[in-house]
């Protein structure tokens, strides 16, 4: 028999915009994005290692993304779903205020949050803010696995897009009973910050853009205050920690052989190839260029 865990506001915002999904799925097709390259420096781009939904809640948010090395506008109506597969980009445009529900799927943990935009400003910046968090250390296993590989295959041919709607029916309501079973993933209060944190940085590492100042403003920190308390976690100042995770990250560029070093370090985030050769050098003790050759010897 399931039991329903321990209700939290968070929990119950979440489990309330999944079930009113499942009462009412989307007449709209799933958004896939299988490639989503990133898009021109200029904008914020957010990227993942691991798959991903976004479900429209209210407005209609717009994203963009490079596909077939061509720019890609998609919007996403309320109760339409966007899957974004692992190492994909793409960079909200909002044209007016939305609420979306975030879903991401590690292997080792399952994420949701209610997120809200508010429409791009004149200077490029998009003013967000999280309106509920959940995570449990507990996944969907096997059985989502199945789900996310038939999302990223050619629609069955009867089926067509329909496949796409019935899989996501199915994921869904599995998140669902995840939810409503699974025990939250109990944080002190001390470590509540670090841990938004950790999952801001996870979505938002590849933006050139991303500052020691920028993420102490959208955490409401002074950026003095914010420093402080970032080494008091990792030992590092912002700037090398945020190094330490694109050039991680780059390996996994390295090894296709499509994008060249200046690709690689664009699209982790660096804006100067020689910096990120210096720096891929003094982590790792050689070039990117020699990881390649150890690579393909």
């Amino acid at each position: 028999m399931m039991h329903l865990m321990r209700s939290t506001p968070d929990r119950n915002k979440i489990l309330s915009a999944l079930t009113n999904w499942l009462k009412h799925p989307a007449r709209e097709q799933v958004v896939r994005v299988l490639e989503g390259k990133r898009p021109s420096d200029e904008h914020p781009a957010f990227f993942m290692e691991v798959p991903r939904l976004i479900v429209g809640l209210e407005g209609r948010g717009t994203f963009l993304t490079i596909e077939n090395d061509a720019e890609v506008l998609l919007d996403l109506a309320p109760g339409q779903v966007m899957f974004l597969s692992p190492y994909t980009w793409i960079c909200p445009l909002p044209r007016a205020p939305y609420r979306s529900l975030g879903v991401v799927l590690r292997p080792d943990s399952t994420r949701l949050t209610i997120h809200a935009r508010s429409a791009i400003a004149a200077d490029g910046t998009i003013p967000s803010r999280y309106e509920a968090q959940w995570r449990t250390l507990e996944t969907l296993g096997p059985k989502s696995d199945h789900l996310l590989q038939l999302l990223r295959e050619p629609p069955a041919l009867l089926l067509g897009e329909r496949t796409f709607t019935l899989l996501m029916e199915v994921l869904l309501a599995e998140l669902a009973a995840l939810v409503k079973r699974a025990p939250e993933h109990d944080r002190p209060s001390q470590t509540v910050l670090w841990q938004s944190v950790c999952d801001y940085l996870s979505e938002h590492w590849s933006d050139p853009q991303l500052s020691r100042k920028e993420t102490a403003r959208f955490f409401n920190r002074h950026p003095n205050h914010f420093s402080r308390f970032f080494h008091a976690h990792t030992k590092q100042n912002f700037r090398v920690y945020l190094n330490e995770i694109r050039l991680e990250r780059s390996l996994h560029f390295l090894r296709d052989l499509r994008y060249n070093v200046t690709d690689v370090a664009n699209l982790c985030g660096f804006t100067d190839a020689q910096y990120f050769i210096r720096c891929f050098r003094q982590r790792f003790g050689f070039t990117p260029g020699k990881y390649r050759n150890r690579r393909e010897d």
